[in-house]
């Protein structure tokens, strides 16, 4: 955590840490292109001389323990993002409970630490799925950012609103930030809208943000990765034109990242969480 006082936006830093191959099929005839990544994200992080939460899938942990337990090792909160980064949306309460005590012991196996946070795959806590706050904290998870307050072409909760909020019994969600009206309401510093959307835009909704919530980011590791092979992405209903946006500026990913924290105090979500609780 950076040093902050009253008046500075405070910008929660996350990478969802996942292999796409793993979500499409034949995926491994692919160049496997996540640890090369995931060295590049470590050291923009030393740069920046910033820590980050990496919401992490237990089977990749499994496949690259080693990377895992170097990301905890250099002060990286390392939460859970699903075993097998299967949307809660296909699964029930007891499936759910499984994937989730699947991919909490891979983890603290491999770091030795316990986990505190939780992200959905694609932000698949809807209204729907809010059943899955009760398993979240009967598995000792304090806090989620997994909801994506808005309608969405994948996943959304339009009527969550945009503020954390204590979920019963006792999980708190913080929904990740969006632009405002009269912009579309999407992810304000996450993914593909941090490539695509014109960054002036961004900056804009930033100053418009203001001080009491904070910012939410989210990136993967194929953001950043221009030399990835081209295949169609899971999720997008085998769209060419939304496809072509998932490979559109992955070069600007970390500059735009970087204007994004300059000036901000960055967090990792666990700390945010602990002194939100506190406060």
């Amino acid at each position: 955590m950076c040093s902050s006082d009253l008046m500075t936006q405070n910008l929660l830093l996350g990478i969802d840490l996942e292999d796409v191959r793993d979500q499409i099929p034949d995926g491994y005839r692919y160049r496997d292109r996540v640890e090369k990544n995931v060295d590049l994200l470590l050291d923009f992080l030393e740069e920046q001389g910033a820590h980050a939460t990496f919401f992490t899938v237990g089977s990749l942990s499994r496949r690259l323990p080693a990377m895992v337990r170097r990301i905890h090792e250099q002060g990286h909160e390392v939460a859970a993002h699903g075993n097998t980064h299967t949307q809660l949306t296909k699964l029930t309460p007891e499936t759910f409970s499984q994937d989730l005590s699947e991919n909490l012991d891979c983890l603290t196996s491999v770091t030795g630490s316990g986990v505190c946070g939780f992200r959905a795959p694609t932000f698949s806590l809807v209204e729907s799925s809010q059943w899955a706050y009760e398993i979240l904290a009967n598995q000792g998870i304090k806090y989620s950012s997994s909801v994506l307050a808005a309608r969405n072409p994948l996943y959304g909760w339009p009527g969550f609103g945009t503020r954390p909020r204590l979920m019963a019994p006792g999980v708190l969600e913080i929904p990740i930030s969006l632009h405002k009206p009269p912009l579309p309401g999407v992810p304000l510093g996450g993914g593909v809208y941090l490539r695509v959307l014109p960054f002036f835009l961004t900056r804009w909704s930033l100053r418009r943000h203001g001080t009491e919530m904070p910012i939410t980011t989210y990136l993967h590791p194929y953001d950043i990765d221009v030399a990835q092979e081209r295949f169609m992405h899971p999720d997008l209903n085998g769209s060419a034109f939304m496809n072509a946006l998932m490979y559109r500026n992955r070069n600007k990913a970390l500059p735009r990242l970087a204007a994004l924290m300059r000036g901000r105090t960055i967090w990792r979500y666990c700390d945010w969480a602990e002194q939100s609780s506190e406060g």
